[in-house]
């Protein structure tokens, strides 16, 4: 046993571990935060000096050529451990913190680059690690943006296009992969491709999804469009769960739909509706509401509002509105550190931002993590918007968390070999689309603060059995408790497993399966005992179809 593993079986260690699980707030506003603000000042720097003196394709192809040397010296050294990026688990956005790259070869991939922006097709190529924030800082200005701009500033261009990428544009666009050009990628042989739906149809459709279970990402290519510095939001109030998603569904079909559409639900009865448009300032500049700024209310807070003033508008400048979730990390932050809604916190502290995701999942002691997942929802599903009154109704049974986030989103139908991503099981009228809506929910459950009973198992599996049952399914960045069989009926593998052959993938790069699925020591009680996967299966997704 290494020092370092004696030292954290000390009392005294164990004492100090769980005084930074019962007190997360004060370590995160003590150590995480003031961290996350220096690291993102770094950053800012960092990206304003490279966007002053541009990119440099060669030096793009430099880093490229370096990948490939390291998947090769991998394949001569006879090595038969799968690949996967050098990226330590605990930087990336996601809600999952994976164990499977300890059994990797790790393959440095340090591409965080915007390469190029062609106004004249309206595309924007760029590295993996490119993040939102980046792209913002450097497209806006020029009056340009990502079809679907995500919110969160640390996801990355990589992460959301391999994987999965949505924001308040997809009622018009689907989600981000329909916006992808061309992927670059390294294969398992060390070759580069570069892959778009005319030259390789059925990798192109293959890619999303795959979280680099395929190949290396080395660059990918999106569209992007005009854009004006400002949006005008209109807030609609709703006063119950049917008006609230009937109109919902009316704005986002429509011929003249708004630009931008969401809806934030507050209670099971109660919600309110935003949708906005691309503007120039408003004459009457008092109009203007700078959301982000370190004083002011978090934007959830000021969408609120609205249950009691009723409809109303204001202009939010473009760049403060496609991160007006960071601040307050959606509303997770109010649950980590209570006094973060306080007066006296934001005017005196709210300029250090929010603790970064990445930080808060480094800092973890292992009881943080096993609350994380057994006392703590981070649940999405996406399913069709003629469900989503049914799926409210499911996620007050299960969780009774509110806010809930609601975001419509055309998903596309590609045909009998779709890829990961499952087709819509009917369509529009005249439409090769259906439209469906990611539905969130964030928090503790009430039930826990109320001292009951809830089973994070039970609730979250009977969540995903449903989902699959109203013809959805789950996004991969959150906890998955399906089972391997479960899995596969969600997502469709046909084509999935023909890439991997086709492409060397298989033995040289993890099965998405293992990258996704939620390990099996935290499935286990708080004293933290590896275990196989319960020896009684799970029904299949199919068998709650089949008793309906």
């Amino acid at each position: 046993m290494s020092i370092l593993n004696k030292l954290g079986e000390t009392k005294l260690a164990k004492n100090a571990a769980k005084w930074m699980t019962d007190n997360r707030g004060l370590v995160v506003a003590a150590t995480a935060l003031p961290v996350s603000f220096l690291f993102e000042r770094g950053r800012v720097t960092r990206d304003v000096l490279y966007a002053r003196f541009g990119a440099s394709p060669e030096k793009h192809d430099e880093r490229v050529r370096h990948v490939q040397d390291q998947v090769r010296a991998r394949n001569a050294s006879g090595s038969t451990e799968p690949m996967c990026t050098a990226r330590p688990p605990w930087l990336t956005m996601s809600t999952r913190t994976s164990t499977y790259k300890k059994d990797c070869n790790h393959i440095e991939v340090a591409l965080r680059d915007v390469l190029e922006v062609d106004t004249e097709r309206m595309t924007v190529r760029v590295e993996p690690l490119v993040n939102m924030g980046q792209l913002t800082r450097y497209l806006v200005p020029m009056g340009y943006a990502l079809k679907v701009m995500v919110e969160m500033e640390d996801l990355t261009a990589g992460g959301l296009t391999m994987g999965l990428g949505m924001e308040t544009t997809c009622h018009r666009y689907g989600l981000i992969q329909e916006t992808v050009v061309a992927y670059e990628i390294v294969t398992a042989d060390g070759s580069f491709l570069r892959v778009t739906a005319e030259s390789d149809p059925e990798l192109f459709t293959a890619l999303p999804w795959s979280h680099g279970t395929l190949g290396f990402l080395v660059a990918v290519e999106l569209e992007i469009e005009r854009v004006k510095p400002y949006i005008r939001m209109k807030y609609i109030p709703c006063h119950s769960m049917k008006e609230l998603c009937d109109r919902t569904y009316e704005l986002s079909v429509a011929d003249d739909a708004p630009e931008f559409l969401e809806a934030t639900i507050y209670s099971k009865d109660t919600g309110v509706i935003q949708c906005a448009w691309y503007d120039d300032a408003p004459a009457d500049r008092s109009k203007i509401n700078h959301i982000n700024r370190w004083y002011e209310k978090f934007f959830y807070q000021h969408v609120e509002t609205a249950l009691e003033r009723g409809e109303f508008e204001d202009w939010i400048p473009l760049r403060e509105y496609y991160h007006r979730h960071t601040r307050s990390i959606f509303w997770e932050l109010e649950e980590l550190m209570p006094f973060s809604t306080k007066t006296w916190w934001r005017w005196g502290f709210g300029w250090l931002g929010a603790p970064k995701i990445s930080l808060l999942k480094g800092t973890m002691t292992e009881g943080i993590r096993w609350k994380l997942v057994h006392k703590h929802v981070v649940q999405d599903i996406i399913v069709p918007m003629r469900e989503l009154e049914r799926s409210v109704e499911e996620f007050h049974e299960r969780f009774e968390v509110y806010p809930l986030l609601v975001y419509p989103i055309r998903i596309y139908n590609h045909g009998d070999d779709p890829g990961l991503q499952p087709n819509p099981r009917q369509l529009e009228p005249g439409k090769d689309w259906d439209m469906f809506v990611d539905l969130g929910a964030y928090g503790i459950p009430p039930a826990l603060k109320r001292g009951e009973e809830w089973d994070a198992e039970e609730h979250v599996a009977a969540t995903e059995l449903f989902t699959h049952e109203i013809g959805g399914f789950v996004p991969l960045y959150q906890d998955v408790w399906m089972n391997r069989t479960q899995f596969e009926e969600m997502f469709d593998h046909r084509l999935y497993r023909r890439m991997r052959e086709k492409l060397g993938a298989v033995g040289a790069f993890p099965e998405v399966w293992d990258k996704v699925r939620l390990q099996p020591k935290w499935r286990t009680d708080k004293s933290f005992v590896e275990r196989e996967e319960p020896t009684e299966a799970k029904p299949a997704l199919r068998s709650v179809e089949a008793s309906n």
